[in-house]
């Protein structure tokens, strides 16, 4: 992780590495702008804007040259001085000149990290007698990508893909039972949402953070059952899905459930959802409830450029108060870089406890 050193000059750098070759000073020199977002429900995006030149022939170097070709291999590294790290692995998808009377042509490379392979276009099939986790290892593997899968640990029967592309098929299978559709690096994660983990880093008005904007609001129920029908067993089923401990969760002072119930009551929201088996309906339940109570808080950030701010990762925002201070989980994140304005990362969070 690479972050802001205020006792050393802030010299923000960008690598961009196209086909494994690092871009030369040559071409790199001529980066005016480059970002780089990061979201667990889209696939990440890139872009970069190179100020263009004539050649001795009179030709636009960049918007001719074939070395920016669409499906190139783009990995683009974002820091300080000579330190570098890589914040997405995408392919080409577009580019966009601009040619001005009296101006420089410029070239914007825009692209995707590979997720984007899932979006492109709508199918119908079926999947029988598969977990989630191993449907979305076939689809991927399809789709010629890496993918590391949790074990979703329901098996099922049938599953339909109902007109849909790949990506918000699996989008839709993983928010069923509270699981994300992550990048590490090249491979896709299919795995639980990840707000349980260890905080990466640390930001506070005094350490790098420039901005924090937040909503605490209440969540609308303290209980989630789901109430179905067990086709084997030829009998009503029910799952209920609430807080499993007393612990308070993401370095809070009261959870999402502790803060509603105080105002309105122990409330609980009825489920009507399909589902083929018990073991099925407890996953549903608990998915909803936990995805429910990460909306208690929901913020936007800014911070100096920090490669450690991810989506998917947890950080620690300090010096906001009992009720703001704590664990937040990324769910986007923003990271820019230009010749006037440095590097600055954006991000979105969310928070199951104040």
């Amino acid at each position: 992780m690479i972050r802001a050193n205020r006792n050393q000059p802030l010299v923000p750098a960008i690598r961009v590495t196209l086909n494994k070759a690092v871009l030369g000073k040559d071409v790199a020199g001529w980066i005016v702008n480059a970002t780089v977002e990061d979201d667990l429900n889209e696939p990440g995006m890139f872009s970069v804007e190179l100020v263009s030149r004539d050649d001795e022939r009179g030709t636009r170097a960049w918007t001719d040259d074939e070395l920016f070709n669409l499906g190139g291999i783009v990995r683009i590294a974002f820091g300080y001085g000579e330190h570098t790290e890589t914040l997405i692995a995408g392919e080409i998808t577009a580019l966009e000149p601009s040619f001005r009377l009296g101006g420089p042509p410029s070239l914007v490379v825009r692209g995707y990290d590979r997720r984007h392979r899932l979006n492109k276009f709508r199918r119908t099939r079926t999947f029988v007698a598969q977990k989630d986790s191993e449907i979305a290892t076939t689809v991927c593997s399809e789709a010629g990508l890496d993918v590391r899968a949790t074990d979703s640990g329901v098996q099922h029967d049938y599953v339909l893909q109902p007109g849909q592309t790949d990506l918000d098929f699996l989008l839709e299978r993983a928010r069923r039972v509270h699981f994300e559709l992550a990048m590490d690096g090249e491979t896709v994660l299919f795995r639980p949402v990840a707000n349980a983990q260890n905080e990466v880093l640390s930001l506070s008005f005094e350490d790098d953070l420039l901005d924090f904007d937040a909503r605490l609001s209440l969540i609308s129920a303290t209980q989630v059952v789901l109430r179905g029908w067990d086709p084997q067993n030829k009998q009503p089923l029910q799952a209920v899905g609430e807080d499993e401990s007393e612990e308070v969760p993401m370095a809070g002072n009261a959870s999402a459930r502790t803060i509603s119930a105080g105002v309105l009551g122990d409330r609980i929201e009825d489920l009507s959802v399909p589902v083929a088996s018990q073991a099925e309906a407890d996953g549903i339940a608990r998915g909803h409830y936990e995805a429910m109570t990460l909306d208690l808080v929901t913020g936007e950030g800014r911070c100096r450029g920090c490669t450690g701010v991810r989506a998917g990762k947890v950080i620690m925002l300090e010096q906001l108060g009992e009720r703001f201070s704590g664990l937040y989980y990324v769910t986007s994140a923003v990271h820019s870089y230009s010749r006037r304005g440095g590097y600055i990362t954006n991000f979105r969070m969310r928070r199951n406890a104040s």
